[in-house]
Formats: structure tokens, sequence, C-alpha cells
């Protein structure tokens, strides 16, 4: 059965194909040379240079459940804070999200070295008023010091918290010599002197069109979007864009074994610095990542890696049993394991199964594959990280699908000698003490 549609979803569907095509007549948005071919074209790049993307897709859930994915990248992150500012910039970023809202909002502030994400979910009805809140973030003084003394003691109380747990703390410890920040220890934050006065100079200068992209992922309606975003967002202005920040040397190696409190777990901690999403060395990782997963997923150790605001590190945590009766042997067996898996992660020998494991996973934000409509008509939080990763990065997944899988074997011997091998890894220890003899 046909159904005819009315004439406003007629005028919907008009300006959804305009959307998705890239044509939409007498609008702010300036042609994107780039990505001007692609059937999915859905970026819209505003004459102040704030990049605008609105994807909707149709949802499987029921009405109330349906979430669209808006996220917000706000090119500063961790690198961008000096000296003595430990933790500036997520400070700012959380006092922005609570400022301004919408009430059905739910989301979390992702803040990686260069770049910090809002990546908020709202009912599709609130799409317009939660994009109009993200206006506000850029147009409305900050003014309620109330609220910066809270979010600063949520943070240095979420601080504290979190320095009582093994890993995290190590992690931090490890990723310090491999990326060290000019602002200091990772994880310790610096908060004191940061007034709403600097909080709102830093808004003014940072959080401009130049540098941030937002896009719109999943249930809703793209015309009211595209409306606000030509009569509000193009019009603010562009400010300067934010210079990236170049990290100091890495200082490779060990940084020593260390015993933990009784009947707490230890672990070890390695990481490297790796190529990021959009050039051919990184899909290497697309091969590596889940073949280390198979060996680790035995037991409770992960591999991290982040291409949304981290990109260029990757870290492997094995943990080390509490209850071993004698703790050094229970370090050679977490570094056996630990080894073992890298060296199966960069065998050249590929099984058709690692390939589909590779797409399944994340082959969106590497570029070698695209979500499927079906998963993201269930859930578009994944199509929406793509989307963002893919701009950003400025991935051609036209490229490197056909990429992806030939040349298997010099993609992995790379990857070994300038990325994943020990001289270019950092690794710390932690091992539990030994248990106390019952009485």
């Amino acid at each position: 059965m046909v159904k005819i549609l009315g004439t406003r979803h007629w005028l919907q569907a008009l300006l959804a194909l305009a959307l998705l095509t890239g044509v939409l007549p007498g609008s702010p948005f300036t042609q994107d040379p780039v990505h001007a071919q692609s059937p999915r074209q859905v970026w819209y790049p505003l004459e102040n240079g704030l990049e605008f993307g609105s994807l909707p897709l149709p949802s499987f859930r029921s009405e109330e459940d349906q979430r669209a994915i808006i996220i917000t990248s706000w090119q500063m992150g961790s690198q961008h804070d000096p000296q003595g500012l430990s933790g500036r910039t997520l400070f700012l970023a959380e006092v922005l999200r609570r400022a301004h809202r919408a009430p059905t909002a739910e989301g979390e502030i992702r803040v990686g070295n260069q770049r910090t994400w809002w990546v908020e979910q709202v009912p599709p009805a609130d799409v317009e008023a939660h994009l109009n809140k993200i206006v506000d973030r850029l147009e409305f003084k900050l003014t309620e010091a109330s609220l910066v003394g809270r979010v600063r003691g949520d943070l240095l109380a979420a601080q504290k918290q979190q320095l009582k747990t093994l890993v995290p703390g190590l992690q931090d410890r490890v990723l310090d010599r491999l990326l060290p920040q000019n602002s200091g220890p990772r994880g310790q934050y610096q908060l004191g002197p940061l007034s709403l006065e600097d909080l709102e100079k830093l808004r003014q200068e940072t959080f401009t069109p130049a540098n941030l992209h937002i896009a719109i992922v999943g249930p809703h309606d793209p015309a009211p979007t595209l409306e606000i975003a030509r009569r509000k967002l193009a019009r603010i202005p562009a400010g300067k864009p934010v210079a990236k920040v170049t990290p100091r040397p890495a200082l490779y190696g060990d940084i020593g074994v260390k015993k933990n409190l009784p009947q707490v777990p230890g672990a070890i901690v390695r990481s490297w610095r790796v190529p990021s999403p959009g050039t051919k060395e990184s899909l290497a990782l697309g091969l590596f990542i889940p073949r280390v997963l198979r060996i680790l997923q035995t037991g409770p150790s992960s591999i991290d890696w982040d291409p949304t605001v981290n990109p260029e590190l990757l870290t492997i945590t094995v943990p080390i049993a509490a209850e071993s009766k004698d703790p050094r042997t229970a370090l050679l067996e977490a570094q056996a394991r630990l080894d073992a898996a890298i060296r199966y992660g960069l065998q050249p020998s590929v099984e058709l199964s690692d390939m589909q494991t590779a797409r399944e996973s994340f082959g969106g934000l590497l570029g070698i594959a695209r979500v499927h409509d079906e998963t993201s008509m269930h859930d578009p939080m994944s199509a929406a990280e793509a989307l963002m990763v893919q701009r950003i990065d400025n991935v051609d997944e036209r490229q490197l699908v056909n990429l992806f899988g030939r040349d298997i074997r010099p993609q992995l011997e790379k990857l070994k000698s300038e990325y994943i091998s020990d001289e270019r890894s950092v690794t710390g220890i932690v091992i539990p003490s030994a248990p106390v003899p019952a009485d």
C-alpha cells in the first residue's frame, strides 16, 4: 500500500533529501568540495566556520524510548590547560553543560588531549529545545558563581574517589610518561585559582564557531534544526581557531614496580601512541585490537582505545590476582599473557573472522565499514560517533574500505616497527602484596 504524504511531510522529506545531498538553495551553508560527491553528505560548514551536521534516522524503539544523539565537539583539550591549571577544560565544559541544557537531556563529557565532546541523548520532541540551549552556550555569559562552586566541588570529590582505586591512577602515571600534560600530572585537578571571570574569558576566546562541530543523529525532524543553524548558529561571530598543542616528547620505558595494599589486586598497564583514524597506518589497528581481545577475553583484562577524543593512545591492562600465594609468580603469569596477546595481534596470518570483527566493532570509526542501518535504528550512538570522527579526522571511507585487508603483512610490520614495540611503550606495574597467613 502506498501512503500519501501530506504537504508538511512532503516539505520535511524534501528538506531531508536536500540535507543528504548537500543542496539547500539560498542557505548560509558553504559548499563542501571534499564530501560533495558523497551520497550520505550530512555536513554543512557555516559561513562563520562552525560545522553543522544532521543525519535523521528512523528508530525501531518505542516512542518513549527513542533518543537522538547530539554531539558537540570543541577543539580544546587537556593539552591546552596551562601549568598549574590541570582540569581547566573539563571544568568549563561541565559548567557549560549544567548552565545550558534541556531538562530531558542526558549525557556525558569526554575530554581528550586536543578536543572535548559533549555526547547528549535527547528525546526527538526536545531536539530543538536542546539545540537552542547549545546556542545559549555560545551566546550567553556565565553569571552563576554558585554553579561554578558546585561543579568545582563535584569534580574534586570525584577525583578524590578515583585516587582510591588502583588502575586509573596507574594508567595516569603511564600516560604522563607517554604523552606529558603541560598542566602537570593527570587526575590531579588544580581548580582553586579559577574564578567565574576566568571561565567566562576562556569561553569567549575559545568556545566559538571556528572551534566547533555539532552533529544530530537519530530520530528527529531535520527541518527545524537546519532553521536554527541558519538563523542562529550562522550569525554568531566566528572567533579565532584554537591552535593544536605540540606535546612534549615521550619518556619511554618502565616506571618501576610497586606493591599494593594487602588484598587489593595489582595490574600491568602498557601503552603506546598509535596512528589516528583516517591514515593508512591506522588500518592495522582494525586487525591488531580484536586479536588482542581474543587472547585477553578469558580474564578481566582490557584494551582501551578511544578514537573519539584520544585517538593517539592505546592501552592494555592485565590484572594481577591479589589472592595468589606468590605475587612474583602472579606477575610473571600476567606478563606472559600480555606478551602473548601482543605477539598474536601482530602476526601476519589473519583469519576472516578477524576482519569481520573489526568491521562490526569499530569499523565506522576507522572508516573501513559503514555503520549498519539496522543497528543505528536501535541505537544511533555508534553512527553519531563515526560521523563525527570521520569528519574531524578527514576519513575518506571510500579509499580506506578498499585498502583494509590488503597488504596485511607490511601493514602489521609497520605497526610493530613504528608504534607497537617495546622501545616505544610505557609500562607500569603494581603487584599485590603477599596474603597474610591465616591464624
